[in-house]
């Protein structure tokens, strides 16, 4: 069964019906002012009431206004500060004044227990305020890759995925808000997350395993884009305008942002608008031995649209979402199904790109509800629930003819109760529901329609004594695969539909994780945090069942149920597949006080049974058709077609078969920061990963080390920042993959802020990539035909009233 918008209803009942039975303590509005040491206010300080996720930020002058309890603890922060927890007693005015250095000190929704990033034994890092607004791309990846520990898989600009400690697609879960951005994007490096930073809060990247809350998806780590489309908090009238223009692809981009709140409702809205040319590139010559200075088919033309409305009380919450996503993208790489031509195409719009060319065609529609209860009856502090109903739709347009079309209608839903504290711990447990209805048709779809039913059970503990906080965690997830049309035999297009064996396949797994973290402050600023975890994942259906050829990557994928012959012969293999099983230990050394401050983290994942594509050493045109004498002069008379269209060198493509082997990764990230004065602050950061398979050789599209540094500096009414990254050479490299040269990137960026009656308004400058120095991206599937942007100008202005 299609999962369904009226599965949410029965959840909004219950919750609504238990608001009227609840009796808990009265909220109260608490007023403040937010200065620093020499009483000057500070702009966007962050207020959050602990233990829930409410926060509101300071305005220009310092003043907030926040719902709280009238026995809630306020924990204040701002970047560049160090942080003050409140309790209120009698009064709701406050005047709160923080010291300059230090680390801010963040909630982290994806954590569960509503913990800190400074006191989590797993490694964390969070994008938010004015650094994100300036590293913000259009591709989570992109936005992403200068945070330690983190890398893309670029697929040129128009998708890019994050990679965390050398792992991406399948083992990296990517939601919106705490719930799986329900897209494509783990299916091929050539689909684009449908997440976008622009309307962004912040985005957190939980590094190494996550799979507690999140299921098998999470082993290798989680990213999480958090914004306000389901308000939580009731916050004054406020809207925020960016556009901005990009001369590297002729980019413009308008935003909007509105949140408000009135008597018990609160509501926002949010939508972008981007589009872009062809991006410009340092001259470089692609693997066709072309001179060129333009990425082709690398344009983009995003919207969206997104709104929320929130009933809250002192009794708890009831929020519902809907979003709406329009996205059209050129996909580079697809030359071989290009007509070549030397006219320079630069300033046209996407509608008048060749017409050869093949680009995406994206909708979304997804519908949210959550909820929250506060202390519905004793020994539970918050019951709290959250869902999302996810239509997306991806079209892969040819000639102006869809060529492959890839659906994925998803349901999730997470229940949560988290508890008092017993015996000195405090804690959540829950269930985690997941199910999805994915199909592709068309003469890309190399995966078959599977539909997938998931359901877990997970608990998380955490116990401070002293100066030491242990956490504990552990899940138990049972997965269901039923796949459609599998195929154990190869048969060409032209065999008629009734000589395919094709049959329904179903697999079922059940994944349990493990995990335990101890945090030591082992002296005022500083602690150290040890990690241990042993996770499961099972196989994901991609990599199970996968038959057929993937333009993207230039490969034709076979999943595990099958069994190649070094004949070319295909078949099933009837084996009992393993689960992946990940164990991981993480080492931390922290200290957040002062003006010096810096986080080393050293990681060792030992990983058996780790699912990889193999190259088998055959290519598409050694595949055995099975057929009969009679099929040959078919298949002549389809050859002239094939070629006429660039598919006949797909027989050139290298058949690359899902295997299981132990693997071996480590590696370590560290990020310092000096404040050389009160305006001024120098950081420096690097990262290493190494990723081995323990019978001989590498994994492939391992990144680089990565090093780098950047200085600010922070004046009353403008700012600038200086950024310098370094990729060293990639010589680490598996079977039949090439090294990759070194190359940095430097960027540049400028910002004044100013009034105007009564608009806050900041007019920016930014330089990307200033020497204009040629870069090509090791992890990407087309590295040699996608470097990195060239040198590029972006003018923009933010408006805030």
């Amino acid at each position: 069964m299609r999962p369904s918008l009226f599965q949410l209803t029965p959840v909004a009942m219950l919750v609504v019906s238990a608001f009227s039975a609840q009796v808990v303590a009265q909220n109260i509005t608490v007023n403040g002012l937010v200065l620093d040491s020499d009483g000057k206010a500070i702009e966007q300080a962050r207020v959050h009431v602990h233990g829930r996720q409410h926060y509101v930020y300071a305005d220009k002058n310092g003043r907030f206004t926040i719902q709280a309890p009238a026995d809630a603890e306020l924990h204040i922060s701002a970047k560049g500060y160090g942080d003050q927890f409140v309790t209120l007693s009698n009064g709701n005015e406050l005047k709160v004044q923080l010291q300059s250095g230090g680390v801010e000190r963040i909630v982290v929704s994806a954590s569960g227990l509503h913990q800190y990033d400074l006191d989590m034994a797993t490694p964390v890092s969070v994008l938010s305020g004015e650094e994100l607004s300036r590293k913000t791309a259009p591709t989570i990846g992109e936005t992403l890759k200068s945070m330690p520990g983190v890398h893309s898989n670029y697929y040129g600009p128009v998708a890019s995925s994050p990679i965390l400690r050398g792992l991406d697609g399948p083992r990296v879960r990517i939601l919106s808000n705490g719930l799986d951005s329900a897209d494509v994007s783990r299916i091929g490096p050539d689909h684009a997350i449908s997440a976008d930073a622009i309307t962004t809060e912040q985005i957190e990247v939980l590094r190494g395993p996550s799979t507690l809350l999140y299921g098998s998806g999470a082993i290798g780590g989680v990213v999480n884009v958090v914004d306000n489309r389901l308000p939580r908090q009731l916050r004054a009238a406020s809207t925020q305008i960016e556009t901005r223009y990009s001369s590297g692809a002729d980019e413009r981009t308008a935003v909007l942002t509105h949140d408000g709140g009135q008597d018990q409702v609160a509501w926002h809205v949010d939508g972008f608008k981007r589009k872009t040319d062809n991006y410009d590139v340092p001259n470089f010559t692609n693997d066709e031995g072309e001179s060129t200075d333009q990425l082709a088919n690398s344009w983009l033309d995003n919207s969206a649209v997104n709104g929320g409305l929130s009933w809250i009380t002192d009794k708890g919450l009831l929020g519902f979402s809907i979003g709406h996503i329009d996205s059209e993208y050129g996909i580079p790489g697809h030359h071989h199904h290009e007509e070549h031509d030397d006219q320079d195409q630069h300033d046209d719009d996407h509608d008048e790109h060749n017409e050869e060319a093949v680009f995406a065609k994206v909708k979304q529609d997804r519908y949210g509800l959550a909820g929250e209860l506060y202390t519905p009856f004793k020994g539970i502090e918050t019951l709290s629930f959250s869902s999302a109903l996810t239509r997306y739709q991806h079209h892969e347009i040819e000639e102006g003819v869809i060529g492959t079309t890839f659906k994925n209608d998803s349901f999730e839903s997470r229940f949560t109760a988290e508890h008092e504290t017993i015996a000195g711990w405090h804690g959540v447990f829950g269930y985690h529901l997941q199910q999805s209805d994915y199909q592709a048709i068309g003469e890309e779809a190399f995966t078959p329609d599977t539909k997938t039913d998931s359901h877990a059970l997970f608990v998380l503990e955490e116990h401070s004594f002293g100066d030491f906080i242990a956490q504990l965690g552990a899940r138990i997830e049972h997965v269901d695969y039923k796949a459609s049309g599998i195929e154990f035999e190869h048969h060409h297009e032209e065999e008629d539909a009734d000589e395919d064996h094709a049959d329904q396949v179903k697999h079922d797994f059940t994944a349990s994780s493990l995990s335990a973290g101890l945090v030591w402050n082992f002296q005022p600023g500083y602690n150290t945090a040890l990690s241990v975890s042993r996770s499961e994942r099972a196989p994901g259906a991609a990599e199970l069942y996968s038959n057929g050829a993937h333009i993207a990557t230039r490969t034709y994928e076979l999943g595990l149920v099958y069994q190649l012959d070094q004949d070319g012969e295909i078949s099933e293999f009837d084996v009992n597949f393993k689960k992946e099983v990940a164990n991981n230990i993480d080492l931390t050394l922290r200290k957040y006080e002062g003006d010096f401050t810096f986080t080393y983290n050293l990681f060792y994942n030992k990983v058996h049974n780790y699912l990889y594509m193999r190259d088998s050493g055959l290519t598409m045109a050694d595949l055995h058709s099975h057929a009969d004498e009679d099929h040959a002069q078919d298949h002549d008379d389809h050859e002239e077609h094939d070629e006429e269209h660039g598919h006949a060198e797909d027989e050139a493509f290298s058949i690359f078969h899902y295997q299981q082997q132990d693997a071996t990764l480590y590696g370590a990230e560290f990020a310092m920061a000096y404040q050389l004065t009160a305006e001024q602050q120098l950081e420096i950061f690097i990262d290493s990963v190494r990723a081995k398979l323990d019978n001989g050789g590498d994994l492939p599209r391992i990144p680089p080390v990565k090093a780098g540094t950047s200085y600010s500096y922070s004046a009353q009414n403008w700012s600038a920042n200086l950024d310098w990254t370094h990729y060293m050479k990639q010589n680490q490299l598996a079977a039949n993959e090439s090294a990759t040269g070194s190359y940095q990137i430097l960027d540049l960026s400028f910002s004044y802020y100013f009034n105007l009656n009564e608009l806050d308004l900041t007019a920016f400058v930014k330089a990307n990539n200033l020497t204009d120095e040629l870069g090509f991206v090791h992890s990407s599937f087309i590295k040699e035909d996608a470097p990195l942007p060239g040198r590029s100008f972006i003018l923009g202005v933010k408006a805030r009233f």
